[in-house]
């Protein structure tokens, strides 16, 4: 049972699964039930180029509806930690709550649930991707063992997304073309988050800070600004970077310069942690590992300790740039992935 999305990954598995002796079946996962910025259903887009793509498959599909379960399970929780000055990722939860948990229970025991994430599983372990750069398995990393086990991840093994595309091609595939969907699914591709954000979340615009206190300007609503990004604050010559956001007094401080001492930590504290396997596969007292606090950026040394109430902490050997509360620390072992949980706390330098 293939998870299709309409786009070319999902049909590319889909086909390789075929063509590999497999019987198939998509189906697809409506999770979003409104219009995007331009009045147009992309779902609806999506599950039409689902239906042609089985149909020249030759494959059956079908359409469930978690658009209760999303909005409950993702969004609701998004929409909450974005209003206390957190920087969540939804696409993380959808992941551990709706595709491999709600989908999951659709998938009749004995048969495998496949997707197009680029990544590969070796007896409920979860690994990078080979293609570096599309790997994908940060999104992934409180996804539990025994869905790994149950899942296949045909497209962890290329070299490149261009092989992918190639096999399109050559299937004929009408998606072979179509754009790379890099939005959040249910903000749309053009919109602003901020904008979006602003229609379910109240917040005031309030004042806008230096590190010593000094007014340089006001901010527009705590939940439009991300750690590490620019302000878009005019004061005086300097170009102004998030430092923190300070929820307690609706508070936005700022920095010059987007290399700023204030902008690097060391250390951090996370709880809701997920061990994949369900439990460490190691001694945890000190223990080096690799770690990411965001998708696209190189694994850092960092040195992992547990903490008595169930929380973990991270030291990193050099300093790491906009860390923020809220964002997903996940920690590898080479290329294994181990787990990983959701940022309380960073330390100061």
């Amino acid at each position: 049972m293939v998870a299709m999305s309409g786009g070319v990954d999902s049909s590319v598995t889909a086909a390789l699964l075929k063509q590999q002796g497999y019987r198939v079946q998509g189906i697809y996962m409506r999770n979003w039930d409104t219009a995007d910025e331009r009045g147009v259903c992309t779902s609806t887009q999506d599950w039409e180029d689902v239906q042609r793509v089985c149909d020249t498959l030759k494959i059956n599909c079908t359409q469930v509806n978690f658009v209760k379960e999303y909005w409950t399970d993702v969004f609701e929780q998004t929409l909450d930690d974005y209003a206390h000055g957190l920087t969540p990722n939804p696409d993380i939860q959808c992941n551990q709550h709706i595709k491999f948990g709600h989908l999951m229970q659709h998938v009749p025991k004995g048969t495998f649930l496949a997707t197009g994430h680029y990544c590969r599983s070796y007896n409920g372990q979860l690994w990078r991707g080979r293609d570096r750069r599309k790997d994908q398995s940060y999104f992934l990393s409180t996804v539990k063992s025994d869905a790994i086990q149950r899942t296949l991840f045909p497209l962890g093994e290329f070299d490149s997304k261009a092989q992918v595309k190639a096999i399109a091609h050559q299937l004929d595939l009408h998606v072979a073309q179509k754009r790379e969907s890099m939005g959040i699914c249910f903000v749309g591709q053009k919109r602003r988050f901020a904008d979006f954000l602003a229609e379910y979340i109240k917040q005031e615009p309030g004042p806008a800070v230096d590190l010593d206190g000094n007014l340089i300007g006001q901010h527009k609503g705590l939940f439009g600004y991300t750690v590490g990004q620019a302000s878009r604050i005019c004061h005086g010559s300097d170009k102004w970077f998030v430092a923190h956001k300070r929820v307690s007094d609706n508070t936005l401080v700022c920095v010059p310069g987007s290399d700023h001492p204030a902008l690097f930590h060391s250390a951090l504290t996370a709880r809701d942690w997920v061990w994949i396997e369900g439990r460490p596969p190691f001694a945890i007292e000190n223990v080096l590992v690799d770690a990411q606090v965001r998708y696209r950026m190189a694994p850092q040394k960092a040195v992992l300790s547990a903490l008595d109430d169930g929380r973990y902490h991270l030291k990193f050997l050099d300093p790491i740039r906009a860390m923020a509360p809220g964002q997903q620390v996940v920690i590898y072992r080479d290329d294994w992935c181990l787990g990983g949980g959701v940022i309380q706390d960073i330390d100061p330098l």
